[in-house]
């Protein structure tokens, strides 16, 4: 038998919460998991050879994955404490579908070549999230944007960006 994939496992356990209109702990285990998974990505990211404007959309694409499936954790572990009737759950199925297919899209990506059509693909769900993220309250404020982020690294990594950014737009 094949195993489920964790957004699968997640969807269902919020349609069983939803039906029981009860937040509980169970979720945070897959969340935690999945949580791993995106910064193993924002590493690979990081530290990936590729040219710098493909590799920052894909780290920013892992690392907003990140950021929301910890808002969505977070927001959990309130409602589960609170013992509130909370809107998490319908928040949460909302934003599910998205986050799913990012982090999907994603993941071949690492051993395989792709296009500049499946990046802009991976630019316009980004933007999605964000702003699906953002009508759910689950959008992370600028200061957990920035928070654990090696900034001489980001520096180097950016001002390097910029340069190419700089020399496309010199050769156009």
């Amino acid at each position: 038998m094949e195993k489920k994939g964790d957004f699968t496992v997640l969807i269902e356990k919020l349609e069983g919460m939803e039906q029981r209109q009860e937040a509980d702990a169970s979720i945070i285990e897959i969340l935690d998991e999945l949580i791993k998974n995106c910064r193993e990505r924002e590493r690979f990211w990081v530290e990936s050879e590729l040219p710098i404007d493909s590799s920052f959309l894909l780290y920013h694409s892992a690392r907003n994955t990140r950021l929301v499936l910890e808002k969505m954790k977070n927001r959990f572990i309130m409602a589960v404490k609170s013992d509130e009737n909370p809107h998490i759950i319908s928040d949460s199925l909302e934003i599910i579908p998205i986050l799913s297919e990012l982090y999907d899209a994603t993941l071949p990506l690492k051993e395989q070549p792709f296009s500049p059509e499946v990046l802009s693909f991976i630019s316009n769900r980004l933007r999605l999230l964000r702003n699906m993220a953002y009508k759910v309250s689950m959008m992370p404020s600028p200061e957990e944007e920035i928070a654990g982020i090696d900034r001489e690294k980001f520096k180097k990594r950016f001002s390097r960006f910029a340069e190419t950014l700089q020399a496309m737009f010199i050769e156009a």
